[in-house]
């Protein structure tokens, strides 16, 4: 009866250390084949990395040496005593060397250049003027649009906190960040309301 009694608690004991190093086993042996996996994974995605260049990586060793081009634009809206003429549009190269500082492009600069006139017959601030030239976008051929990112001031920069006196015209290069090769289509301009005004380019 004590041998029973006794030898019970250690067959229980062993069933328990058994059925655990079991489950240990599987446990390692499932986390081994995700490891395995995930290594694949990583060499795949590598090596598909090496043998496919983004587009940027591509077209980055070409945009340095590119022959600016310039396009003359005549574009005009006078309207609320202000005059907004859109006269060029420049394709150059991934740098461009401004009055005050040099501007550099992810991939290549397209310019389009705008001035502004006061024909409202007295002194006005651009502040109140019926457009936000600031939110302008450019449209390429194909209908993508990009955002301006820097802004070219072609007059004394001391003046961007006076108002214009009166028949004033100050002029802006508005500089755009595009792939290489495209053609600039349209230049937009919104109004107060958001609402956009294209001149075609």
């Amino acid at each position: 009866m004590f041998g029973n009694y006794n030898n019970e608690p250690l067959k229980r004991v062993k069933e328990v250390w058994i059925y655990n190093q079991s489950a240990t086993i599987n446990k390692f042996k499932y986390l081994s084949i995700a490891a395995l996996l995930l290594i694949i994974s990583a060499c795949t995605y590598s090596q598909q990395a090496k043998l496919e260049p983004s587009s940027s990586q591509a077209n980055a060793a070409d945009t340095t040496n590119i022959e600016p081009v310039s396009k003359a634009v005549s574009g005009k809206v006078n309207q609320k005593g202000w005059e907004v003429n859109v006269t060029g549009v420049k394709y150059a190269g991934q740098k461009i060397q401004g009055k005050y500082r040099t501007y550099e492009a992810a991939e290549v600069w397209t310019v389009v250049s705008v001035t502004v006139k006061n024909t409202s017959g007295k002194r006005q601030r651009e502040d109140d003027a019926w457009f936000l030239i600031g939110l302008s976008k450019l449209v390429d051929s194909k209908g993508n649009k990009y955002d301006i990112k820097e802004m070219e001031f072609k007059y004394d920069t001391n003046l961007l906190s006076k108002p214009f006196s009166q028949g004033e015209a100050r002029s802006v290069n508005f500089l755009f960040d595009t792939p290489k090769g495209i053609k600039a289509d349209k230049f937009l301009i919104s109004d107060k309301n958001l609402e956009s005004i294209p001149f075609k380019l």
